[in-house]
């Protein structure tokens, strides 16, 4: 399973999974199909939750989607650039 981390200030690193289920939850998707322990694992690193009967993505899982979004849009300008 591959791993993706944001820039070094922030320290966080996740697995493709987890960022699937954040931008999943982010997107207020009807159909989750990642188990309790996922949306644990995101609770235990601030980026989710629990709201009502619901989990709603916290503005730290909303900064790590935005830089992760940035840092991805680089990627693919750099690759267009070869």
């Amino acid at each position: 399973m591959e791993t993706q981390s944001l820039p070094d200030s922030t320290k966080l690193v996740m697995s493709d999974p987890e960022w699937i289920a954040l931008e999943s939850l982010e997107e207020l998707t009807r159909h989750f199909i990642f188990g309790d322990s996922v949306l644990q694992l995101l609770r235990d690193k601030g980026l989710v939750e629990p709201r009502r009967q619901h989990w709603r993505v916290t503005d730290r899982g909303l900064q790590a989607l935005r830089v992760r979004d940035v840092d991805d849009g680089h990627l693919q300008n750099a690759e267009r650039a070869f």
